[in-house]
C-alpha cells in the first residue's frame, strides 16, 4: 500500500496557501522522492499559480512551474511525485472533475477542505488503475 509522508512545516505552507486564495482552489506540485513498500516521502512543496478558468471550482498547475521544475530536477534523486490542491467548501476527497483529470496514474493527490479561508483537514489518494481513486495513507510528522 502506498503511504505518502508529509512534514508539518509544509503542510502549514499548503494551509497558508490555501487561506491566501480562498475562496477559490489553491494548488502545488509535491517534490519528493519514492522509498521502500511504497513510501512517498514529500521534502519541499512547490505552491502554484492556479491558471483555471473557473478557479472556485477547478484547479490548473501553472505549466511554467512544472517545466522549471522538471528541468531542475532532471538527474537528481528528487521528482514530482505528487499534486495538492484545495476544495473551498467542500469535502478533503477527490471529485468526480479530479477523477477526470488524472494523467499521471503514478502521482499522489493531497486534497485539503477548506472552510471559512482554513483548512480542516487533509487526505492522500492515488489513482485507480481504471477511474477514481484509492485511499492513500498519510502520515505528518514533525520537521527534520
Amino acid at each position: 500500500m502506498i503511504k505518502l509522508v508529509l512534514q508539518d512545516r509544509d503542510l502549514a505552507a499548503l494551509a497558508d496557501h490555501a487561506a491566501a486564495c480562498w475562496p477559490e482552489e489553491a494548488c502545488a506540485l509535491l517534490v519528493g522522492q519514492e522509498g521502500p513498500g511504497g513510501e512517498r516521502r514529500v521534502l519541499r512543496v512547490e505552491v502554484s499559480r492556479n491558471i483555471a478558468e473557473d478557479r472556485t471550482r477547478f484547479f490548473e498547475i501553472d505549466p511554467g512551474l512544472r517545466i522549471r521544475l522538471e528541468r531542475e530536477l532532471r538527474g537528481q534523486e528528487h521528482c514530482i511525485i505528487g499534486v495538492w490542491h484545495s476544495h473551498p467548501g467542500g469535502p478533503a476527497a477527490p471529485s468526480d472533475a479530479d477523477a477526470r483529470m488524472v494523467i499521471e496514474r503514478q502521482f499522489i493527490w493531497l486534497i485539503s477542505a477548506v472552510q471559512d479561508g482554513k483548512v480542516v483537514e487533509t487526505n492522500a489518494f492515488s489513482p485507480s488503475p481504471t477511474y477514481g481513486f484509492d485511499p492513500t495513507t498519510l502520515t505528518i510528522i514533525t520537521g527534520d
